[in-house]
């Protein structure tokens, strides 16, 4: 298993939650391998917006949770967390490709950060056994509990960013980066990104002495539309542009390329993937 970690410094802005709900999909997609994706937020938040899902019960008062973060919780406390049962509570988003983990209303609650950080780690190091990528929204700001645990055991942490120079000056120059991501294997991608601003991937790299390949995710009124439709799986699909690519988006290309880093990066097994660099990556 390997663990991808999507995580911003800034509070708001970045688009690292639409980034971490479109990128396992290109991924399972593109590469054959299965991928789960998950966060460590509560449940109902973050990449769980971007899906719709249907949740039947007789008794939807009284019923468990049939899924998610404190369905393992109570796995782990009877003993019976295993590799070949995670699936069994996770959500299908594409069928033997791409699992959805679903976050905490319970375990979050009773748990303190650190409880609930070293529960979480548990739980990744059962799936890693089941999966060969785990793609995880850390969320925003500081990291505590959870969203620690993720970026401290990521093989790759994509750090999400805008294209704002005050704020790009805050995360670089009043070190607002944890120290943890030092020693990180990061990559860095800008939401909303503009080409023509001059506040560019070359100009950004070069301000601030940047070594790791950054992307710009440009802006897309019909991925805005997915996520507010919880449609997102449907126009990742859409935007690949049939077998040939005739119709690949700017906003897919750019996810594609991430991909491709990512599949470079951790060794994944080759796909059916076309590498393609343009105006959105530089290295």
């Amino acid at each position: 298993m390997r663990l991808i970690a999507v995580w911003s410094p800034l509070p708001s802005g970045s688009g690292a939650t639409v980034l971490a709900s479109a990128l396992p999909v290109v991924l399972a997609m593109e590469y054959r391998i299965r991928t789960l994706l998950t966060h460590g937020g509560n449940a109902g938040e973050r990449i769980e917006q971007a899906f719709t899902f249907r949740h039947e019960s007789l008794d939807t008062m009284a019923a468990f949770q049939d899924h998610g973060m404190d369905a393992l919780a109570r796995m782990a406390g009877s003993g019976r967390l295993l590799p070949e049962t995670i699936r069994d509570y996770t959500i299908p988003v594409l069928s033997e490709r791409l699992d959805l983990l679903t976050g905490s209303r319970d375990a979050r609650h009773a748990l303190d950060d650190v409880a609930y950080g070293r529960f979480a780690g548990q739980v990744l190091d059962t799936a890693k056994r089941s999966y060969d990528v785990i793609v995880a929204d850390a969320g925003n700001g500081r990291p505590q509990g959870a969203d620690m645990e993720l970026i401290r055991t990521a093989d790759l942490v994509v750090v999400a960013l805008n294209q704002n120079l005050r704020s790009l000056e805050d995360v670089w120059e009043r070190s607002s980066m944890p120290d943890m991501l030092m020693d990180k294997n990061c990559v860095y991608a800008l939401g909303r990104y503009d080409p023509e601003i001059s506040c560019t991937l070359k100009n950004i790299k070069r301000r601030f002495r940047l070594k790791s390949e950054m992307y710009g995710i440009p802006y897309c009124s019909s991925l805005a539309d997915a996520w507010n439709m919880r449609s997102v799986m449907a126009y990742v699909q859409r935007s690949r542009g049939g077998l040939n690519r005739s119709r690949e988006n700017a906003a897919y290309r750019a996810l594609r390329q991430m991909a491709d880093l990512a599949a470079e990066r951790l060794g994944l097994p080759s796909g059916g993937s076309v590498k393609v660099r343009g105006a959105y990556v530089y290295g």
